[in-house]
């Protein structure tokens, strides 16, 4: 009897065991198999076949949350919708009434150029992106930024246009962001190479400003350059031969580089030093002066300084505008800046701001294009 009991002792210790250490040792195991830090996630290889084999190997924690990856498209920074179908609507990108405008095709693909990003489909059908946010503790900044400003209440605020993170998952040291799947880059309908693509006017661009929120939360992107803003859609007021009654918004994304001061910090006491990423060998990204020497500078000036950066390029064939644009790193901050152009568009009438936008070849020395690091 005594043996009996023992046994089954034995029998309920081993298969206990199995059901509390199998799916730990199993973890470790996807966990060993996964990039040891954020940098080597964001380069695992020089090949498609690295990053497909990173994704592929988390594609079972991505099963564990209701969520599916993408599979791989055309080309080796593409994606494709799972079924072939079209993305379900999801209000942060939106097709324009005249289909013609866009390739229908491209709306069942995803580019993308960071590896830490990828297009997942939940188990309710919706299309969303997963952001690998924190690895080893690296990029806490940016995970306690997007908690403060794109989810609770400032996420609904109509002035915040940080893309929300609709919510966020943890497997072992590695966090995860989710966030809707919104349209396309800002540099589809600004920049000296846009107009080839579509036809957006001066006054679509001119609506679009989006750091005054963030600045106000006492958040610093630290990399606010136009390639990091999200357009719902292309305006394309051009091609339509009149004014658009309504504007799409703007999101900001990527926020890597954030910091994350003490909401009750006083402006000017919000300093940092150092580049955003890398050093001053692998930074080919403009600076104001000091950055680059190692100086403190207030984070919330270089958001502002990096938005003006290209907006100095900008001409519009109105003298008054145009001298604003380029000497609006003036005004010091993001949220003085806006109301200035706010009230100076209001006196213009629409019609003057229906015009092809050009841009000046050099400003200060710089390019319009800077050399774009590998991140």
């Amino acid at each position: 009897m005594s043996y009996m009991v023992a046994a089954a002792s034995a029998a309920g210790v081993a298969v206990f065991s199995l059901y509390y250490y199998y799916p730990r040792w199993k973890d470790s195991r996807i966990r060993a198999q996964l990039p040891p830090d954020l940098e080597t996630w964001r380069c695992p290889g020089r090949s498609h076949e690295a990053e497909e084999r990173v994704w592929n190997v988390f594609s079972p924690i991505l099963s564990r949350h209701g969520l599916t990856s993408w599979p791989w498209g055309r080309s080796d920074s593409s994606l494709k919708t799972p079924d072939g179908e079209y993305p379900r609507a999801n209000g942060y990108n939106e097709l324009f009434d005249d289909r013609r405008s866009v390739k229908l095709v491209n709306l069942k693909i995803w580019l993308y150029w960071n590896p830490l990003n990828r297009a997942i489909r939940t188990r309710e059908g919706q299309d969303v992106v997963c952001r690998v946010i924190v690895i080893k503790g690296e990029g806490v900044n940016a995970l306690n930024s997007l908690r403060r400003i794109s989810t609770g209440l400032n996420s609904l605020v109509s002035r915040n246009h940080a893309l929300p993170m609709l919510r966020e998952f943890r497997f072992q040291d590695i966090v995860c962001g989710i966030f809707p799947m919104s349209g396309t880059s800002f540099s589809e309908i600004f920049g000296p190479n846009s107009h080839r693509r579509c036809q957006s006017s001066v006054g679509d661009i001119l609506e679009l400003f989006a750091l005054a929120f963030i600045h106000e939360k006492r958040v610093a992107h630290r990399d606010a350059f136009f390639h990091n803003y999200l357009v719902q859609w292309d305006p394309e007021s051009l091609k339509h031969q009149h004014a658009r009654l309504t504007r799409p918004r703007l999101y900001l994304i990527d926020f890597e580089t954030a910091l994350c001061f003490p909401e009750d910090s006083l402006y000017e006491d919000c300093t940092c030093t150092g580049l955003p990423f890398g050093d001053i060998d692998d930074y080919a990204l403009p600076t104001p002066p000091g950055v680059a020497e190692g100086k403190p500078y207030n984070a919330f000036y270089l958001d502002f300084w990096q938005l003006c950066y290209h907006l100095a390029f900008l001409q519009t064939g109105i003298q008054e505008l145009d001298e604003l644009l380029l000497g609006l790193v003036n005004m010091g901050t993001a949220a003085a800046a806006l109301d200035l152009l706010s009230e100076r568009l209001g006196l213009i009438p629409p019609a003057q701001l229906h015009v092809q936008p050009k841009y000046r070849e050099v400003v200060d020395g710089h390019a319009f294009y800077p050399t774009r690091p590998s991140r």
